[in-house]
């Protein structure tokens, strides 16, 4: 006997199933751009223009290019769950079949002490049935056995055939009910797999471009002038390009900081000896200047 197609009776109402999965989804993708939002915040483009390195650039354009591609998973994870379609009972059908073509057909699988694979729906509304007036065996039993009951009701109208039938009916509507429900419980289970993949990708990437784009640490700068000793020790092509008199060589000359950076400050000296009072910048290759107190 041919499966007729299920009236409007047997398919299930699309708001009836996962309601509330699908509202601890939304709730859960709203906090999760709340919270992107929040980390972005504090993202600033412009530091880009500061970077120097191409490396840098690499790392701070790419890390935000799979921050992206991370927050566009998690709202197509998402979607999937709001707005997933409803299963009919074609469907459940088309996994029956599955089913049953992975079931042993050779002789060492038949062998085999592996259980063959069961298909995890039809395994849970079989279990859930058990607690149903009519127990569910198959998809296909179900339906056969509907079909039979409205045509035995169709030929003989009586009270008794007439409850069969609607015991039927409710078997086939909530088989479909707990069917949505199950697939939405692992669209659900996806989508907080997802956010937790891609929340930390998200904040490993925005660690990864702050620390691309942050600045390189400017030199600590004579803030107010103070007094140093310069030990020259330069060579004399040295002094000759700091335009320095070669009676400076070797000298220690008292003076003053300035301007400039604390490790190769601009000085002020005074006359020692031959050597005459001179402005110049202590560079490594000059020699050091060394901070004095005064009295």
């Amino acid at each position: 006997m041919t499966l007729h197609e299920p009236s409007a009776a047997d398919q299930v109402q699309p708001e009836e199933h996962g309601a509330s999965v699908r509202a601890a989804a939304q709730w859960l993708v709203t906090s999760y751009a709340a919270l992107a939002a929040l980390l972005v915040a504090g993202i600033q483009l412009k530091d880009v223009s500061g970077i120097t390195s191409f490396w840098g650039l690499v790392f701070a354009f790419g890390s935000v290019l799979i921050a992206l591609l991370a927050t566009g998973s998690v709202i197509i994870c998402a979607s999937r769950v709001l707005i997933a379609p409803a299963l009919t009972w074609n469907d459940l059908v088309r996994r029956e079949t599955e089913e049953g073509t992975s079931r042993p057909t050779t002789q060492a699988e038949l062998l085999s002490e592996d259980p063959p694979r069961r298909d995890p729906l039809l395994a849970e509304l079989r279990a859930f049935t058990q607690i149903q007036p009519v127990q569910f065996n198959s998809p296909r039993d179900l339906r056969q056995k509907l079909n039979e009951a409205r045509e035995d009701l169709a030929s003989n109208l009586s009270d008794e055939r007439r409850d069969h039938v609607a015991q039927l009916e409710e078997a086939a509507q909530a088989c479909l009910q707990q069917a949505n429900a199950w697939q939405s419980r692992q669209l659900y289970e996806r989508l907080i797999a997802v956010l937790r993949r891609s929340g930390f990708v998200i904040t490993v990437c925005i660690l990864i471009f702050l620390l691309a784009s942050r600045p390189e640490d400017e030199p600590a700068k004579v803030s107010k002038p103070f007094p140093v000793k310069v030990y020259l020790q330069a060579s004399k092509a040295a002094l000759a390009e700091a335009k320095l008199s070669l009676a400076c060589r070797g000298q220690v000359l008292s003076g003053w900081a300035v301007e400039g950076e604390l490790k190769a400050p601009e000085v002020v000296t005074q006359p020692k000896g031959t050597c005459p009072a001179s402005r110049f910048t202590v560079s490594d290759e000059l020699g050091i200047a060394i901070p004095v107190q005064t009295k």
